[in-house]
């Protein structure tokens, strides 16, 4: 199976690279690079989204290629995020498949799952049944026991504070329980003088381009975002210093500042010292930006600075004109 997905790696590299000499504006900058990790590296992770995972071998696969990439990283990975949609509908099998998929392959040290909406849409409609499978593979993928959608963990010093939705709704829906705890666990990581990484499948409203991006053909303003609560978590994340929202839900491909103009939308959008990081679906392919499926960003942390690079993980490939780096004050 190890030399099945490498040589699948190695053809999928070499398409890319075609399409890229031939349609260089829409492919951009194709380069097979190694990431220059500096020796005084404090954390270095992976996060993807958008997995979407159906009782498929061809979608075990495709993750299966982005894992492996990952265990055979130059650079071991302190960490990988899955920032939601784990699963297609939240079903027992979809659940099993990805656990199958993961357990062939160690990608990092520590995984940090996140809820998604559609891991909320069982066949039965039943949000408790959705939780009880949430809980149940963050043990069995990630050996995490959480009581709750949302919890947060330390890694390396760096707190990651993960949020979930309460119902099963496209939008998220956060009680006031959960925005509180939030803020509780914002200011106690404060205090460590240390960027704080904060995960939630839903980016603000009206960030990335939304409510346009979202594809609506009349869209909301909320459309694509959290929803009725986006403004109170703003206003939580923007208190403190140093602070990544790292969302996904949206389906956008990378773009650059050159690209703004183009697309209406950037990757990663700073306001200060809060930083919103939003990742394009893994499994499938974009219809803006970059047009790839198999892609992520990874996060290396200094005590000065981050630097974001995108990868695709199925092909094994920096791109590098994706790549963001981020002074912390």
């Amino acid at each position: 199976m190890t030399g099945f997905i490498a040589f699948i790696k190695g053809l999928v590299a070499v398409i890319m690279s075609v399409l890229n000499f031939f349609f260089w504006p829409v492919f951009g900058d194709f380069t097979a690079a190694t990431t220059p990790l500096k020796e005084d590296c404090r954390l270095n992770f992976a996060a993807i989204s958008d997995i979407h995972m159906k009782d498929e071998t061809a979608r075990r696969d495709m993750l299966a290629f982005g894992l492996q990439d990952m265990e055979n990283s130059q650079h071991s990975l302190d960490a990988l995020i899955c920032a939601g949609d784990l699963t297609d509908h939240g079903e027992k099998e979809e659940w099993e498949m990805l656990a199958e998929a993961f357990s062939g392959y160690t990608p990092a040290e520590n995984i940090i799952l996140t809820q998604g909406n559609h891991d909320t849409w069982t066949g039965d409609d039943d949000y408790a049944l959705s939780v009880k499978h949430f809980i149940e593979y963050n043990e069995v993928i990630a050996g995490r026991e959480i009581e709750k959608v949302y919890y947060s963990t330390k890694i390396n010093g760096y707190t990651f504070i993960v949020m979930g939705s309460e119902s099963d709704h496209t939008y998220a829906v956060f009680s006031q329980e959960q925005i509180d705890w939030l803020d509780k666990e914002m200011e106690t990581a404060s205090k460590d003088g240390l960027p704080i990484f904060v995960i939630s499948h839903w980016p603000i409203n009206e960030s990335h381009g939304l409510p346009v991006t979202w594809g609506d053909d009349e869209p909301e303003p909320d459309d694509g975002g959290m929803g009725d609560q986006s403004a109170q978590v703003e206003e939580v994340l923007k208190k403190y210093e140093n602070v990544f929202l790292i969302s996904g839900h949206i389906h956008n491909g990378l773009t650059n500042e050159s690209q703004e103009d183009v697309y209406d939308y950037v990757s990663v959008e700073s306001d200060g010292s809060f930083h919103s990081v939003n990742l394009p679906s893994y499994m499938y392919l974009s219809i803006r930006g970059r047009i790839a499926n198999g892609t992520g960003l990874n996060f290396e942390v200094y005590d000065d600075e981050v630097v974001i690079r995108a990868r695709s993980y199925s092909a094994g490939v920096w791109y590098t004109d994706y790549n963001y780096t981020i002074e912390l004050v």
